[in-house]
């Protein structure tokens, strides 16, 4: 229950704010593909129970556009669909476990995501 309200309280939170200065943003890693696509599946879970079916699809799109970004990293390391995918499902769980204390961390991080990823 305490996932389900803090998921929700990340969408209800997650509106852009337009009046923030911008981030700069470095080259991206491969980490970068689990740790946003992590934030993607969580927005689109977020969104899918709010009832906001288009910005659900939009994030579910964004992660799998990552997750198969991710799994050919991996791929390239010799190393299985199934590594990669327990591998985001890791940084899935770790965000979650986050976004229990620290909901406002995880809303900017995913903005963060969208800035990196903007799909």
């Amino acid at each position: 229950m305490r996932l389900l309200v803090a998921l929700i309280a990340i969408g209800t939170l997650a509106t852009p704010s337009y009046g923030q200065d911008s981030t700069k943003l470095g080259p991206n890693s491969s980490e970068d593909l689990f740790q946003c696509g992590a934030a993607f599946a969580i927005m689109a879970k977020v969104y899918q129970e709010a009832g906001q079916m288009d910005r659900s699809t939009k994030y579910q799109a964004k992660f799998e556009k990552l997750a198969a970004q991710a799994e050919d990293v991996f791929a390239q390391s010799n190393r299985s669909e199934s590594d990669a995918k327990a591998y985001m499902q890791k940084h899935v769980d770790d965000l979650i476990a986050v976004s229990a204390k620290d909901t406002k961390l995880v809303i900017n991080f995913s903005r963060v995501c969208d800035q990196r990823f903007p799909i």
